[in-house]
């Protein structure tokens, strides 16, 4: 896999996160909130652990 390919998907991986992050504040159930926050959480910190220099 390329540098550039690698990006894309931590990008997307990060863009992921920030709108189930958006939406977990839209939604009104709590439990469902709770849950978009966490899988949101969930991948923008894998998007910076894959975005780490090894």
């Amino acid at each position: 896999m390329g540098d550039s390919m690698n990006f894309l998907l931590i990008a997307a991986i990060f863009i992921l996160g920030l709108c189930l992050f958006n939406f977990g504040g839209r939604v009104k159930s709590s439990g469902a909130a709770k849950l978009f926050y966490f899988i949101g959480v969930v991948n923008v910190l894998l998007a910076m652990y894959i975005a780490w220099p090894k």
